[in-house]
């Protein structure tokens, strides 16, 4: 046997050796269940993105990041039956007769609440504020935290939910201090000036309503009967609904209306006021013709005038004028239902010197003259005894004239200064004497007796 043949008996001596061992090696064992299969490809579960806050480019306070929340355990894969268990139905299958339906695992609420945001999110970035605004609210009601509340701030404030923005972010910052033990956030006072700019763009994104009256000068009530909106004419805004207005003005009949505010509508209204029986009259009696005759700045008549004046109850200014004469004025009160008299005199503004002047003057200066002579004749009859009687007697005689003289100056001169001096023209006669009137009383209770004239 040579070394070739010899070569080619021991590989065939292996491989009759080896051959057997593979193949009980691959037999299964008996009793030992077969391994489930193992599927081709396991989608590995994937975590729910954090809710990012749609923050806009404007100047307003970041978004929070949600926090870590804890990552859920990956479901596992069925594991492989023991011995002597029925193998697992597939999804969707009918349980045997016999067998219990397991009952499903419900959801994490952090994982629903991160799902809900993730949505609000894709919203968000689509325009539809209103639906990430009511998503977000979705999620905190879920999961309550301070980012949810920051984020559906944001959708209400794009959507122009300006008040609802506002109470939302203020909703924001309490639930923080809350779970931060009383910390406030580090833009808390970004998020303050927010709420007070939604406070203001949420009044005037109200309807605009004017209120008017005639008169104007009312005073408005609107929903509060105690507390004062403002004076007609007024505007302001107001939200869509039913309002009650009240308005106020001295003597007027006070009125109570009810009106409706619709959305995005401006309402203008304007009230008539009824005025109050609270006349009065003034009845104005001056010295000269054609006088003006002022109440409270307005010409209501020319003198003579005797006839009374309506006015409605209260103060007010009466004033007569002329020209080239003084000006007099008086403050009258007037009640209801009576008649209440003003006289006023006028003078001229610039007297001429009449003769009581002149005949003052004159007197003076001979009654001085006549004092002097006097003290003279004194000094002469102490001078000269033989005609000193007849000196003392012209002496007394100088002194009684100049003192005479000298006071009835002095008098002419003080009438001059002091009279009241009209023209004669201007000067306004009686021209009927007083007769006796009887007329019922404002109340119709009784009468009055009393008299009337005209000058």
């Amino acid at each position: 046997m040579n070394r070739s043949e010899l070569r080619s008996m021991v590989l065939a001596m292996l491989v009759g050796v080896l051959l057997p061992a593979v193949v009980l090696a691959q037999a299964p064992v008996s009793g030992e269940p077969a391994p489930a299969p193992v599927p081709d490809a396991v989608a590995a579960p994937v975590e729910a993105p954090v809710a990012v806050s749609p923050v806009p480019a404007e100047a307003v306070p970041p978004a929070l990041a949600t926090p870590a929340v804890e990552t859920p355990a990956p479901v596992a894969l069925t594991p492989p039956a023991e011995p002597g268990a029925p193998p697992a139905a597939a999804e969707g299958a009918l349980p045997l007769p016999g067998e219990a339906a397991a009952e499903p695992v419900p959801d994490e609420p952090k994982d629903k609440a991160r799902a809900l945001a993730t949505r609000g999110q894709a919203l968000y970035d689509e325009g539809k504020y209103l639906e990430a605004a009511s998503t977000f609210e979705a999620a905190q009601a879920l999961f309550a935290h301070p980012s949810n509340l920051f984020n559906a701030a944001k959708a209400w404030e794009k959507a122009a939910g300006y008040e609802k923005a506002g109470t939302t972010y203020r909703a924001y910052l309490d639930l923080y201090k809350a779970q931060n033990g009383g910390a406030a956030p580090t833009d808390a006072a970004d998020v303050e000036r927010t709420i007070e700019l939604m406070k203001e763009k949420a009044f005037l994104a109200l309807p605009e309503v004017t209120i008017d009256s005639d008169p104007t000068g009312a005073e408005i009530y609107v929903d509060d009967p105690e507390k004062v909106l403002g004076q007609t004419p007024y505007t302001t805004h107001m939200p869509e609904g039913t309002h009650k207005v009240i308005l106020k003005r001295i003597g007027h009949q006070g009125l109570e209306r009810q009106f409706s505010v619709r959305s995005r509508e401006p309402l203008r209204m304007t009230f008539a006021m009824e005025k109050l029986k609270t006349d009065g009259f003034v009845r104005v009696f001056t010295n000269i013709r054609k006088a003006r005759i002022y109440i409270d700045g307005k010409v209501v008549a020319v003198s003579p005038f005797a006839e009374p004046l309506p006015c409605e109850s209260g103060v007010h200014q009466v004033v007569v004028e002329k020209e080239e004469y003084t000006q007099v004025s008086q403050a009258v009160t007037v009640r209801v239902g009576t008649v209440s008299d003003v006289k006023l005199d006028l003078k001229l503004a610039n007297k001429a010197f009449s003769w009581r002047g002149g005949l003052g003057v004159t007197s003076m200066i001979l009654g001085g003259g006549s004092l002097g002579a006097a003290f003279w004749l004194r000094s002469m009859a102490n001078k000269n005894d033989k005609n000193h009687g007849t000196y003392q007697k012209y002496e007394y005689v100088g002194f009684g004239v100049g003192a005479g003289l000298l006071a009835l100056g002095i008098g002419l001169v003080v009438w001059e200064a002091v009279r009241s001096e009209i023209r004669p023209e201007d000067r306004i006669a009686l021209d009927r004497i007083p007769m006796p009137v009887a007329a019922p009383t404002p109340e119709g209770r009784g009468f009055v007796l009393g008299a009337v004239a005209h000058w």
